[in-house]
């Protein structure tokens, strides 16, 4: 796997065209429409101070998926970031996004030295997502009750994960401690 940051804003059409491509059923605006993601190029919301964004490709696709990190600005105020990753369907359960998460892990650990941890959330329903996380050293931290609102009206389960940098250098797992009450 290839990761290249996206130049934007040359690649904005292109940015826009891939995200259209196809329905992204686990993020929390499936299917945005091309003015709303032009804008949002337009905003700074893939690149920016706050957020950057990469391709991730493949020998045989040079935009098989697409990571972006934000909450960037966070950092500074002891915050952490946050990311956004999505494979192409054609792509998944090969690999590719347990190889982009622990790419991503290494670059915002190495880039920003002081950083204790990195995050991320996913639906309850998004299995192969929540196995990358575990197979990449992140531990589930939080369970948000019907947090998340689907395109069919439900409101599902997100589940917080998180890998601390002590854990990411040594290889062991600082277990969450559920039964302090």
């Amino acid at each position: 796997m290839q990761i290249t940051p996206l130049n934007l804003p040359a690649e904005a059409e292109q940015l826009s065209q891939w995200l259209l491509s196809e329905p992204w059923p686990f993020h929390g605006q499936p299917q945005a429409s091309e003015t709303q993601l032009l804008e949002k190029i337009a905003q700074g919301y893939f690149f920016s101070s706050n957020h950057q964004s990469f391709w991730l490709a493949t020998d045989q696709d040079a935009q098989a998926g697409f990571v972006r990190i934000f909450d960037l600005d966070d950092i500074a105020d002891d915050g952490y970031p946050m990311f956004d990753l999505r494979i192409r369907q054609v792509w998944r359960g090969q690999g590719l996004g347990r190889q982009a998460l622990q790419w991503l892990t290494r670059y915002v650990f190495e880039t920003w030295p002081a950083l204790d941890r990195m995050a991320g959330t996913t639906r309850l329903d998004n299995h192969a997502m929540r196995r990358v996380f575990r197979l990449c050293g992140y531990v589930k931290e939080g369970h948000y009750r019907q947090d998340w609102p689907t395109a069919d009206g439900l409101c599902l389960d997100t589940v917080h994960y998180a890998i601390l940098r002590q854990d990411w250098l040594t290889g062991q797992i600082t277990p969450v401690n559920w039964l302090d009450e």
